[in-house]
């Protein structure tokens, strides 16, 4: 499975269900707590079934259809709203409730079967995967497609996260047989200056959970779990760039930048190589992937034709120039040098 056959996850229609599920919660909180509630009979049940039916067909029609999702996936909208419901409405004003929570519950182990057996494919594709390529992000993506379908680029995306961030410092390198890696961080101080960057956010963490905390305690928590995550995502990327170097095979250069870009170019689509002293203007279809490794490029790759580059979550861009960074930049124009001598 290569990447050019993995279509981008569109965010539009998460974002519009984000909105209108927000709008009829708010619109929901504000009935519930409006002084005459409780003199209305009608209302509970009406508030009760926005969140119960009105929300979940909301989510059918903005995610489920859109992203083509499997219709199990329904039962996490009728979860969130049952909880919301417990959560608005008084404890045993609408017996609706307790039916919905059974129903709920029996959704749940069906969904929780559903899910084992569908991991289980994962896991074998994966390990079958594994056998022809030592890329473990290009395996996971090819293990979770025909299981996760639009949703592999975001899905496997965290797992990668939660891999690199947790477990990176005891996977192997990611170079098969016959691939010669050319390292990208070992020379070029990006240990060091990930390590300085990732102390300066723990201190706006700290400095910011204590400032926000003194007006409002319930941001202050959000905000830190956000700056939590981002800490695990320097620190996965950081152990990505380690774990993933530049691989070059007798018919192929593949370009890895941590897990944020990915090119794989044939090397005779490989128009000249040249090494760089200065980090190149910004022009269109130049892609400089030595910013993410902190440093200035040394090379400067021209291909003969457009070449696709997969990103995160989907994200690809095409491009006739790639500015990168190896260490031994000397080395690799001379491998490139033996099969192509006008380089």
């Amino acid at each position: 499975m290569t990447s050019s056959h993995r279509l981008p996850v569109r965010p539009g229609p998460l974002l519009l269900f984000g909105l209108l599920a927000a709008g009829i919660v708010a619109t929901e909180y504000a009935v519930v707590h409006r002084a005459d509630f409780s003199q209305h009979p009608a209302l509970p049940p009406a508030v009760a079934f926005d969140l119960l039916v009105v929300l979940p067909a909301v989510f059918y029609l903005c995610l489920v259809r859109q992203y083509r999702l499997p219709l199990t996936t329904l039962v996490a909208a009728l979860s969130g709203g049952l909880a919301l419901s417990y959560w608005l409405l008084p404890a045993g004003g609408v017996p609706l409730l307790e039916w919905a929570g059974r129903l709920v519950g029996v959704g749940e182990v069906a969904v929780a079967g559903y899910t084992a057996v569908r991991l289980r494919r994962v896991v074998r594709g994966y390990q079958l995967a594994r056998t022809k390529s030592a890329d473990f992000i290009e395996n996971l993506f090819a293990a979770g497609q025909p299981v996760l379908g639009r949703l592999t680029e975001a899905v496997m995306t965290e797992v990668a996260v939660a891999r690199y961030a947790l477990l990176g410092a005891w996977v192997p390198l990611e170079a098969g047989s016959g691939e010669q890696p050319f390292s990208t961080h070992r020379t070029s101080g990006f240990g060091a200056l990930l390590a300085a960057f990732a102390g300066l956010s723990v201190v706006e963490l700290a400095a910011g959970h204590l400032v926000i905390g003194h007006w409002f305690p319930r941001a202050a928590w959000v905000a830190t779990a956000l700056s939590v995550y981002s800490l695990l995502w320097l620190l996965a990327h950081g152990q990505a760039v380690r774990r993933r170097p530049v691989l070059l095979t007798a018919t192929t250069l593949v370009v890895r930048a941590g897990f944020v870009w990915r090119v794989a170019v044939p090397r005779a689509q490989l128009l000249s190589v040249k090494k760089l002293t200065d980090v190149p203007t910004p022009a269109p279809g130049l892609l400089n992937a030595a910013r993410l490794l902190l440093t200035p490029p040394n090379l400067l790759l021209t291909f003969s034709e457009p070449q696709p580059v997969r990103g995160l979550y989907g994200l690809h861009r095409t491009v006739r120039r790639l500015a990168i960074y190896v260490d031994e930049p000397a080395e690799l124009l001379q491998q490139l040098a033996d099969n192509h001598p006008t380089h």
